[in-house]
């Protein structure tokens, strides 16, 4: 039986916002941290690419671990509109790379059911219809 878990961002700072992200089908509500980073960002540069071959608008994006500003550096490598060819499509491996890169660097915070995950590798068990919380930490500037 497969166990849905809700995705939703939340910026801590003077704007707290909190926004649904998706919701992830996994087969089991016993889970890691490091395979819900993999499965969120393998849907969202799923997302990502099939827009990009669809020449959709990338600046309406809401993911928060792949850069798809419209002044970013992967938006000036890969315009929507190529002259020539297919766009590049965004190396998956590579995002969850960086993805879980900046869970270690503390970059962001998961919390799962209201409990901070730690550990990449730790089992954890959410409840049916369970939410996982990415909280995204601001670094203070000059510091």
């Amino acid at each position: 039986m497969a166990a849905l878990l809700r995705v939703v961002d939340e910026r801590f700072g003077a704007n707290n916002t909190r926004v649904a992200a998706l919701e992830l089908r996994l087969v089991s509500e016993r889970v890691t941290a490091r395979e819900i980073i993999r499965r969120r960002v393998e849907a969202e540069v799923a997302l990502l690419n099939q827009r990009k071959l669809m020449h959709d608008d990338l600046t309406r994006s809401r993911s928060l671990l792949v850069d798809v500003e419209p002044d970013s550096a992967e938006a000036k490598l890969n315009p929507l509109f190529p002259r020539l060819g297919r766009p590049k499509q965004i190396d998956t491996e590579k995002e969850v790379g960086r993805a879980v890169d900046a869970f270690t660097a503390r970059r962001f915070i998961m919390l799962l059911d209201d409990r901070q995950i730690d550990d990449l590798d730790e089992a954890v068990t959410f409840t049916p219809g369970g939410e996982v919380v990415f909280l995204y930490i601001t670094p203070l500037k000059g510091g």
